[in-house]
């Protein structure tokens, strides 16, 4: 595993197959190293693939970062920065509270699929989207500025349209979640800049970090239907940015 040295950022991809049989109920294996707040969080979903999903991905992330800190991942405390727009910790950056390190990450999640970013000292996010048929036209009302709109109208075809917005989209919310602010509502006042090849840089004035953010974008392999199988983005301070290490952990079955 490359050490994770300076202002790089490791951005970890992994997949989750809950195809097929899949278990009424997630692997003591994983379970055995969540939190209790893990616990009664994948407890919640009623569907037993999303219960299967979720403690394989979190119990993923904690074996991922447990090589970075020397521990046994179940040893790994969680908890969160308060949010710096609104000072709630229900959804500001998450932080590792033990062990003491100056280690940040950030996890996405998205159908099968998963994105951790880390890096050192320095506020990171991350956010990966598995394509799917929605309403782009609707949705940009919400989440993309007037000029993204308008690029948006100019795609050719509905395919194009739908990998333009998810680009907008993955690149906003890897900067807000950097902050913690993941709510839709933020996106409109972001500017992507989807017409520029990435690493591209993105101004979000953030009142607990810098006001200019270097965004990465992240590209699964093309499925069936020549589509990548998922976008993503990775973003950090663009003063001081280190490189952006694609680390694969592979299909995890459950």
């Amino acid at each position: 595993m490359r050490a994770l040295t300076g202002a790089d950022v490791h951005a970890w991809h992994g997949c989750v197959d809950v195809t097929g049989d899949v278990p009424p109920e997630p692997r003591g294996s994983d379970l055995a190293i969540l939190s209790a707040d893990e616990r009664t969080r994948c407890q919640r979903f009623v569907r037993p693939a999303d219960r299967v999903r979720f403690a394989m991905t979190h119990a993923a992330q904690r074996r991922v970062l447990a090589r970075y800190l020397e521990i046994d991942p179940a040893e790994i405390q969680f908890g969160r920065t308060p949010c710096c727009e609104c000072g709630s910790v229900q959804h500001g950056p998450p932080r590792i509270d033990r062990p003491v390190t100056d280690i940040t990450v950030n996890l996405s999640g998205s159908g099968d699929h998963w994105l951790l970013a880390i890096t050192r000292a320095r506020p990171v996010g991350a956010d990966i989207e598995v394509p799917r048929d929605i309403d782009t036209g609707q949705l940009a009302r919400a989440c993309l500025t007037p000029q993204e709109q308008q690029d948006l109208g100019r795609q050719p075809g509905a395919a194009r349209q739908q990998m333009f917005f998810y680009r907008c989209w993955t690149r906003k919310e890897a900067v807000l979640k950097a902050c913690g602010i993941g709510l839709p509502g933020s996106m409109r006042g972001l500017e992507a800049v989807p017409g520029r090849i990435s690493p591209v840089e993105v101004r979000h004035c953030c009142q607990a970090g810098p006001d200019r953010w270097l965004v990465q974008d992240l590209t699964g392999m093309p499925g069936p239907a020549q589509a990548p199988a998922w976008l993503g983005a990775v973003a950090q301070p663009a003063g001081g940015a280190g490189a952006v290490w694609f680390c694969e952990a592979g299909v995890l079955s459950g």
